[in-house]
């Protein structure tokens, strides 16, 4: 009796697909010291405005190092310099200086050789080097003195940021 029943199944309808999946693997970004010195030595008033320029070369270093050819973000911003400490010690009147930054980078390349000049907030490209980007940064600048500068030793910082 079961044979005589009319049997209707369902077609069941199966689709398929696929898709690739990757990941792109980045080295991380790292900036080191090398001299982290920007000194523009002794200067004496003379009572007449005028400024003191210090060669990038002469100045501060820094190695970036990240992934190879990939761009980075670097930046940076002037910076008062003040005496308050020195007063602190020794009395006086505090001044303040505004510190200039003039930033290059040589590449790969750990001497000051063919130097390019570097904008804050500007892209730079990480050389490659073995499988390793890098960008070495050299830090100089300009002190515009007044012709009423108050004595003693100034000091800041200088903050270089980079990002991916």
């Amino acid at each position: 009796m079961l044979l005589l029943l009319p049997i209707n199944f369902a077609s069941a309808q199966i689709y398929s697909s696929s898709a690739n999946a990757s990941v792109n693997m980045i080295k991380p970004l790292s900036i080191v010291s090398i001299s982290n010195r920007v000194n523009f030595g002794e200067i004496i008033l003379t009572g007449s405005a005028f400024s003191r320029n210090l060669s990038p070369s002469s100045g501060a270093i820094f190695r970036i190092e990240g992934h190879p050819n990939r761009n980075v973000i670097i930046s940076y911003s002037h910076t008062n310099l003040s005496n308050s400490v020195w007063v602190s010690q020794n009395g006086g009147t505090i001044g303040s200086l505004v510190y200039t930054p003039d930033v290059v980078h040589t590449g790969s390349n750990s001497s000051y050789t063919n130097p390019i000049s570097v904008r804050s907030g500007s892209s730079y490209q990480l050389v490659n080097s073995n499988g390793i980007g890098i960008l070495y940064l050299w830090i100089g600048g300009r002190l515009d003195i007044s012709a009423n500068q108050p004595v003693g030793d100034y000091e800041g910082t200088i903050n270089i940021t980079v990002s991916y």
